[in-house]
């Protein structure tokens, strides 16, 4: 997580407290690996990042008074939004490599964020009586000849916690603030593997996880609307405390 990235906020010890981060947040590759990737498009591609999603997580991050943690690598190289021995933890053309190289990867890249993000939660479980951490994503409009068919996508796990409540407060008040459509576990269903069923494994129903997921669609320039991101921090609260 870069300096500038980093926002302490005070939290009182009855408080919620907030950790945000983007697994996604960039299409870069360090030079080592520079030669395994020549294709731009692909590297610039829905396979290679998540455009827009970062801008997302700051706006959170600076109004919600959060730390947030940016990937600092493609998810091609290594996908921090996978568990370290996940199969697809990597690219087709980081798997050929030696196995010795992808560990020095994975120890270099991958480990760096998933292990300050899980810092984060527990600094912050030790001062407030829950957690909320958001993941912050975007998504490609169409895949495979599919239409996607939601604006927001809320992503959780309906098994854990309170997070099928907030998930549901959320939705209720994005709706009654915009025109956006907002679908639950939408592109994807939110207990798969992933950064936030990491922290419940290890934080339990003290900590609760979401994905936000944004249709790349409604990018503007390369980041998503102010009105929007607005919309999702107020409804975000509203739904907090609802829950």
């Amino acid at each position: 997580m870069n300096n500038e990235d980093r926002q302490q906020g005070g939290v009182s010890a009855t408080a919620t407290a907030w950790v945000v981060s983007c697994e996604h947040a960039t299409h870069h590759i360090p030079p080592p690996w520079q030669h395994l990737f020549d294709d731009e498009a692909l590297l610039h591609s829905h396979r290679g990042w998540d455009p827009g999603a970062a801008g997302v997580a700051r706006h959170f991050g600076r109004h919600l008074g959060a730390p947030v943690f940016l990937g600092q690598v493609s998810r091609l190289l290594a996908d921090n939004n996978r568990s370290a021995g996940h199969p697809k933890v990597h690219a087709p053309a980081v798997r050929a490599l030696p196995k010795r190289e992808r560990e020095a990867i994975i120890k270099a890249w991958h480990a760096p964020h998933q292990d300050g993000v899980c810092e984060a939660v527990g600094a912050a479980l030790a001062r407030a009586d829950r957690v909320l951490h958001i993941s912050c994503h975007s998504f490609t409009p169409e895949l495979n000849g599919h239409i996607r068919t939601a604006d927001i996508g809320l992503l959780y796990d309906p098994r854990h916690g309170d997070e099928s409540d907030i998930a549901h407060h959320w939705k209720q008040a994005i709706v009654a603030e915009s025109p956006w459509r907002v679908r639950r576990n939408y592109p994807y269903t939110g207990h798969e593997d992933g950064m936030t069923r990491i922290l419940r494994r290890r934080f339990g129903t003290r900590l609760s996880g979401f994905e936000l997921e944004l249709n790349q669609a409604l990018l503007e320039r390369g980041e998503f609307p102010a009105a929007l991101r607005e919309v999702l921090l107020k409804s975000l609260r509203l739904a907090a405390e609802g829950a």
